[in-house]
Formats: structure tokens, C-alpha cells, sequence
């Protein structure tokens, strides 16, 4: 066999597409090159024939990654294998998750396997066999949904960014203080959900990292976002506020109309490192939030510690060197988490340790004080937490635990009408095969930390659970593949994950998607999304009564201009490339006025640009007609406003992930115009 073919065959049963179509419908091969990447990424060395060899022989023959792991999933309703010889008729022993011990007799398998009947309830489920215990995930048919929550009804909810919301003594940043505001501001207004961008853990140490898309750790939480009003005495803050000397720079930091983060983030640090030090002082030792945070941190879980000494070993390399700062570039010892050399920093700077802890237990309990806020004023769902698609691979997760993520590869996407060079996203993920090897306990604690505080879940990109475009490292966007990852099994996961928090999974499913893939999402359960924007048919637009019901709808994303800035042309570009870029969106203009128009939403003449209002009670309307089951509309939109929150493919360019909203959170939506267009959506509670 030749050399190129024998890779080619490796690459596909690994689950390497070694084709992909193009934009223009032209099939393209994956470079050997790209290939090789791959494969050793994987855990599959193909630097020559012998190599590729043995890589093939190990998929073929025998690494069975569920006896390894000793853990399977499954279906409600399905019979169960275990990767054991079995015969039917044997008795087995079973612990449910909730702790009740049941006798089954396995049944007949064509393969010979070990094959128990179906589970009828949900939950993590320990199989006592003679070659020891196996884990069986078994997972209802498909997730939680809004209309399991509702009784069926529709309902609505915002979309918010965290960073954007102003409140007391925020600093210039927004926090859960803001969340909770605007959350029993909307639950008032009758909405059922408020979607937040994501709180993913950046880099304590480099203020100018803060893209919410860019995390250094999905399992833990930026504590910038912390609240501290809503967890530690009110008199405690203010006095530490204006001890500190603080309050002057906080209120004028707060007033601007954008975030300074290079600025407001070491403000924002030395308050929240005063309120350590002060929760920790003789004075408070009687503080119930003293005691609760204590016992947090006696009872710290290994995670947590992992990503506690990250953050206070970054900054001390940062110091040493600017330059350091990825781990990757760090001196031997200290690349290795379990090295003695790490365990001695970590005890040298136990303090430092401990703040850092602090900071997570503050940041999670003001995250659930605003999801109690959200679900106590009416809310069926509360808040949907953002889960983004990877994460850095210079930061905490690949650092500790470094076994679970793919090394030198990136995500990204193919080339589209959008992106005509395709994208490199920075962001590395797990690898499929040290999932199943650890029995898939990165992506299940994942979800947990995304659910923890939330009635639901956004996971972006959600064809990653089925497939990503991975890049070599130094490697153009176009010289990627798709890689599969196991649906089947991390879909059931979800489900499970769903059912265990009567919580509900959004999936973001934009952009190029496999035939069929958004009829699997409704299977599983998982609504997709359904911009308006987007909902395009020939030369005009997909009707209302058309749209998926089990589908989120919404009127932009914060991807995109909002409506009235989309409508006003504010995102066109202002210099010449030779594309009538003016004459474009007035034909657009006329064809969404057309849609109004048919949808009898509107009459007359369209608007002119600068004539925003009108056309953005329509587009609300447009998706209220709609049969999706929850529309989420964006803050923009229901406040009628222009400002883009990120411009995707540009960095200093725009001021992505840094505008800040006008007025008070509690306060967005006291406007008649606001109050009209989330009337369209449903009735106020306040007045039911």
C-alpha cells in the first residue's frame, strides 16, 4: 500500500475527513501534511510507513476506550452493553444513582457481550461485575426543553452582555449586580430568560485578554464579574471602598461610555483583594460569609486548586518575564502541574492560593444570588449560561490537565460566503479519544459548571459536538480538516445533564452545517437559532408561521449590527472597494420592508435609514409571530440601539466586548418604546 494511501486510511478511521467541500460546492483533499498534524495530535504518530502502521493496528485491534474508562452510556428504553463477555441469563448487581440497589438478569446479545435490559430512570449507574464496576450513563431521549418548563405555552426572554450592564459601584465593568437588575427588570416585563455572554475564567494577570469567547478555563468563573454586595455586608463594601481611596476612580470609570479594561481591571482587583483581606480579619470572623467561604476553601477539589496556582504562577512569570506568557514557554518544572517544583510554589504562596479561591467563591455566589433574583421575580428558565466552543491553549485547563486537550492544533472554520480565507479561531478542545479514555469527565464537568447557576445553556458552535474544524498550529484556516468527534454519546450526555437541572440546552447552530444536522438538534431536544437576518428564502424572507417551533427566534446576535444599526447601514464599510455597498442594502431594505409588509406588521412605505424605530418594532413582531416555542431578543434590539457588541474577524479595529449601555440595568427597560416592543412579545407580569 502506498504511503499516501495508507495515511489517507489511518486518517479516516480516526475520524479524519481527508475531503471537504467548499464554498462554491468544489471538493478539496486534505494535505498530507495537515494530515500527519493531525494524527499525532491524536495520539497517532504517521511520520513514517511503520509508524502508520502501528497507529493502524492500535485502532484495529483492540484499544477499546470503554473498558479502559469503564464507562458507557446509553438510552432510557435501550439495552445496555458493557464491553465484557457475558452470557444471558447471568444476575448482575446494580446501584442507581440516587442510591437504590436493584438485581437484573442480562439478556441475549448477538456479539456475546454482557447485555443488560433497558434503565427506566435517568442518572449515573453503577453495574457491579466480577471484573469490577462500570459507570453506565443513561440518558432520557432527549433534553429538557423551554416547552416542558412552560406547560407548552411560547415565552420570551433577553440577551444580554455581562461587561455592557451598569450598576452601583461596578467600576466600569458590569457584574452579576447588573444581571440581577435587568433580570427582575425583564421577569417584570413578562420574560421568562435572561441570556448572558459567557463568565469563563480569562487571565487574572493581562487585563488586555478579555474576550468572553477566548477563556483561559471553562470550569471556573472571572471574577469580575463577582458581585460583592450580594454575598459580604453592605457596610463592609463601602467602608473598604472609600478606605481604599477608590471611590473617585470607580465612579469615573464608570462613567464612560466604553470599558478601559487595562484601567478598570486592577481598580476592580485591589477592591476585590481588600474584601479578602477584610473577610479574613479578626472583625469578621463571626461573618456567615466568613464561615462559608472557609469551608470552601478546607474543601477546595483539585480542580479548583489546579486553576488557583495557575493564576498566581502566571502572574509570577509575567513579572519575571513579559514574554512568558504562555506556559508552554515556562521553565520545565513548572510546565508540569504535579512537578515537587510547582507543589513548592503553591505552598510558598498560600495566601495568594487562597485569594484566588476566594474569588471563585465569590463569583459563584453572586452568580446564584442573580439566578435566585431571575427565578424568585417570576422567571420560568432564569439565566442561560454561554458555553464557549474551546478554550485557550495557553491557559489553566491545558495546562492542568493537559492529557484531556489537543495540543498544537486550533479551531476554526472552512471558508465560507462570509469568510472567503476561512477562520482561525486560537482556541484548542478536548481530544475525542482522551475523552473516551476518561470516560468523558472533562465534557460532563464542563456542562456541570455551565449549568451550576443557570436554567439553561448555549453551547457555541454546537456542530462541534459532532465535528470541528481543527488547524496545525502555524497552519492557515484553509489548511484544516474536520475531525469527528462522538456525538451520539456527548448528545446523551447533554441530555442527561439537561434532565438532571430541569435545564434547557440552546444550541448555536449558524454558518455551514452538515445536511441533516439541525433535524438531529431537534431530536436531541436542543433548539437551535433562527435570526431573522438569516431566515432567507430566493429574494425574500422565510414567513413567520414557517419558522421551527422547537427553534429559539431572534432578531440579531451579538455577531451582528443590530437591527437599527443594520437599517441605518452604520456597519457598511466607508471606503472604496468597488462593491455599491449603499446600493445593496437599500434592495435589502425593500426586501425585509416586503416581508413587514406581507407579515402585516407594517403598511406604506419603507423608512428611510436614519428612521430606525419603526423598522425594529417590526422585526420584534416578526419573530413574535413566529411558532418557536422562546424568542430571545438581544438588549440592542429592545433598545433600539446601533451598537454592534463584537465585529467578528477584527480585534483592535472595532472595541469589541467593551461597550457599555446607557443608564442603569434596572432602569434599560422603563422606556415606553422598550415596554411596547416587549409587549409584542408577551404580557407584563406586572400587570397580569
Amino acid at each position: 500500500m502506498k504511503s499516501d494511501d495508507l495515511l489517507r486510511q489511518l486518517a479516516i478511521k480516526a475520524g479524519i475527513a481527508s475531503h471537504w467541500t467548499d464554498q462554491t460546492g468544489t471538493e478539496r483533499a486534505v494535505s498530507p501534511d495537515t494530515l500527519r498534524a493531525l494524527l499525532f495530535a491524536l495520539g497517532l504518530p504517521a511520520d513514517s510507513d511503520a509508524a502508520m502502521r502501528f497507529s493502524l493496528s492500535q485502532m484495529e485491534g483492540g484499544f477499546n476506550a470503554a473498558t479502559t474508562s469503564r464507562f458507557t452510556t446509553a438510552r432510557i428504553g435501550q439495552t445496555v452493553s458493557l464491553p465484557l463477555a457475558g452470557k444471558p441469563g447471568t444476575e448482575v448487581e446494580i446501584t442507581l444513582e440516587r442510591g437504590e440497589r436493584r438485581s437484573v438478569v442480562t439478556v441475549e446479545a448477538d456479539d456475546g457481550t454482557l447485555t443488560l435490559p433497558a434503565f427506566d430512570v435517568p442518572g449515573y449507574h453503577t453495574v457491579h461485575t466480577a471484573q469490577g464496576d462500570f459507570t453506565v450513563a443513561a440518558a432520557p431521549n432527549r433534553c429538557v426543553t423551554f416547552a416542558d418548563l412552560n406547560g407548552g405555552a411560547p415565552g420570551f426572554g433577553l440577551a444580554a452582555q455581562i461587561y455592557s450592564l451598569r450598576s452601583e459601584n461596578d467600576g466600569g465593568i458590569g457584574n452579576f449586580g447588573g444581571v440581577a437588575a435587568l433580570g427582575r427588570a425583564a421577569a417584570a416585563r413578562g420574560a421568562d430568560a435572561l441570556a448572558i455572554s459567557p463568565v469563563h475564567a480569562l487571565y487574572g494577570a493581562d487585563p488586555g485578554r478579555f474576550s468572553p469567547y477566548s477563556p483561559s478555563t471553562r470550569l471556573f468563573y472571572n471574577p469580575l464579574h463577582a458581585d460583592p454586595a450580594a454575598v459580604l455586608p453592605a457596610s463592609l463594601l463601602q467602608n473598604l471602598i472609600v478606605q481604599a481611596g477608590l471611590a473617585e476612580d470607580m465612579a469615573r470609570l464608570s462613567g464612560l461610555e466604553r470599558i478601559d479594561w487595562p484601567a478598570a481591571t486592577p481598580l476592580r482587583q485591589k477592591l476585590l483583594r481588600a474584601l479578602f483581606d477584610a473577610l479574613r480579619a479578626p472583625a469578621c470572623a463571626a461573618e456567615p460569609a466568613r464561615g462559608d467561604f472557609e469551608r470552601v476553601l478546607a474543601e477546595a477539589s483539585p480542580l479548583l486548586r489546579s486553576h488557583a496556582i495557575f493564576e498566581v504562577l502566571h502572574a509570577a512569570e509575567l513579572r519575571r518575564d513579559p514574554n512568558a506568557w504562555s506556559w508552554r514557554s515556562w521553565g520545565a518544572p513548572y510546565r508540569d502541574p504535579d512537578s515537587p517544583e510547582v507543589a513548592a510554589f503553591a505552598a510558598a504562596h498560600q495566601d495568594e492560593v487562597a485569594y484566588q479561591i476566594f474569588l471563585q467563591w465569590l463569583t459563584g455566589r453572586s452568580y446564584g444570588e442573580a439566578q435566585r433574583a431571575c427565578r424568585e421575580a417570576g422567571m420560568a428558565i432564569g439565566l442561560i449560561a454561554d458555553l464557549a466552543i474551546g478554550m485557550d491553549g495557553s491557559g489553566s485547563h491545558a495546562w492542568s490537565r493537559q492529557d484531556e486537550v489537543l495540543g498544537g492544533l486550533s479551531i476554526g472554520a472552512p471558508p465560507d460566503y462570509y469568510s472567503a480565507d476561512g477562520q482561525n479561531w486560537g482556541l484548542t478542545t478536548f481530544s475525542p479519544r482522551g475523552l473516551a479514555a476518561s470516560g468523558f469527565a472533562p465534557f460532563i464537568e464542563t456542562l456541570r459548571a455551565g449549568l451550576r447557576h443557570a436554567g439553561g445553556v448555549r453551547i457555541d458552535h454546537v456542530m462541534g459536538l459532532s465535528r470541528l474544524w481543527l488547524i496545525p498550529e502555524g497552519a492557515g484556516a484553509l489548511d484544516g480538516a474536520y475531525v469527528a468527534f462522538p456525538a451520539e454519546t456527548l448528545f446523551r450526555l447533554a441530555a442527561l445533564e439537561s434532565w438532571r437541572h430541569d435545564a434547557i440546552v440552546i444550541g448555536e447552530d449558524l454558518g455551514t452545517l452538515p445536511y441533516g444536522f439541525r433535524d438531529y438538534l431537534r431530536e436531541q431536544g436542543v433548539a437551535g437559532l433562527r435570526v431573522l437576518r438569516f431566515e432567507r428564502a430566493g429574494d425574500g424572507y422565510v414567513p413567520p408561521q414557517e419558522w421551527d417551533a422547537g427553534a429559539a427566534a431572534l432578531t440579531t446576535t451579538h455577531d451582528l449590527v443590530p437591527t437599527a444599526g443594520w437599517w441605518a447601514g452604520s456597519d457598511l464599510p466607508t471606503t472604496d472597494d468597488g462593491i455599491d455597498h449603499q446600493g445593496v442594502r437599500a434592495w435589502d431594505r425593500g426586501l425585509l420592508w416586503g416581508a413587514f409588509r406581507d407579515a402585516a406588521l407594517v403598511e406604506g412605505e419603507r423608512p428611510e435609514p436614519e428612521d430606525t424605530a419603526p423598522v425594529v418594532d417590526a422585526a420584534v413582531g416578526y419573530i413574535a409571530r413566529t411558532p418557536c416555542t422562546l424568542k430571545l431578543l438581544p438588549i440592542e434590539d429592545a433598545l433600539g440601539i446601533r451598537t454592534q457588541p463584537n465585529v467578528p474577524g477584527t480585534t483592535v479595529e472595532k472595541p469589541n466586548w467593551r461597550h457599555r449601555l446607557d443608564g442603569n440595568a434596572g432602569a434599560l427597560l422603563d422606556d415606553e418604546a422598550v415596554r411596547g416592543r416587549l409587549a409584542l412579545l408577551g404580557p407584563a407580569r406586572e400587570d397580569t
